[in-house]
């Protein structure tokens, strides 16, 4: 049985979190929706993902949250926030909160960095916080970038995709995701010449393949192939 996932934003509509350069609700929103879509389009994943569009208070916020996770059927809760500090230049990085899922937690932190260039803050252990503390199930909490960092911002624009893939790259490994495999259509068919002559070739795709060589016996030309070059050429016979 596929093991499911519940995926959340951060704050709410109407309880905005962090804002400078970019800011975390709409940033967290575009995360959470990649990282499911990308979890069951590209991978064999199965899970939901929410919003919070009515709370208007902080702790109705929270509580919001916990409890659609809570009424899921799942096995790992993850939630996605962008970090703030003070208006710098400078890099600050990706860091992973964990009430109890520290490999996890470290792993996500570190494909993300690779795959973006954002610093690696690593896990860090939060066991007051109430998304990690009240969750039933194992849970973390990615804190993607800085919103006050430049450098952060510009490495997020530019990766976005590339940060997406990499969280769930790791998340489909925790959870036994495979990728799926794209379904090859074939179909056999046959080349004709003037109505009469035919050679074997086969629909892949929507496309007709051909051996060259038969191609050439069909056409009356000469067939040379190079090995080593892995040049095919073709004469007319005189």
């Amino acid at each position: 049985m596929t093991k499911r996932y519940v995926g959340s934003s951060g704050h709410g509509l109407k309880i905005r979190g962090a804002k400078h350069l970019i800011d975390e609700v709409d940033e967290a929103r575009k995360v959470t929706n990649e990282v499911h879509r990308i979890l069951t389009i590209q991978y064999n994943g199965s899970g939901s993902v929410f919003h919070d569009d009515t709370s208007t208070t902080q702790n109705q916020n929270l509580q919001t949250i916990v409890n659609y996770h809570n009424k899921q059927v799942r096995e790992l809760d993850w939630s996605i926030h962008f970090n703030a500090a003070s208006v710098t230049d400078a890099p600050r990085g990706v860091e992973v909160l964990y009430y109890d899922m520290k490999d996890l937690s470290a792993k996500v932190s570190a494909t993300i960095s690779k795959a973006s260039g954002l610093k690696d803050r690593g896990p860090k252990q939060r066991t007051e916080l109430y998304f990690l503390k009240n969750t039933y199930k194992p849970a973390i909490l990615i804190e993607v970038c800085f919103v006050d960092s430049e450098a952060d911002v510009a490495l997020y624009h530019k990766n976005f995709n590339a940060i997406c893939a990499a969280i769930a790259e790791v998340l489909a490994a925790h959870l036994g995701y495979t990728i799926k495999k794209e379904e090859v259509k074939e179909a056999q068919a046959k080349v004709m010449l003037n109505d009469s002559k035919s050679i074997p070739a086969m629909i892949i795709d929507g496309r007709t393949h051909v051996q060259v060589r038969e191609i050439a016996a069909l056409l009356g030309l000469k067939l040379v192939y190079n090995d080593e070059s892995k040049i095919t050429k073709l004469y007319e016979v005189k």
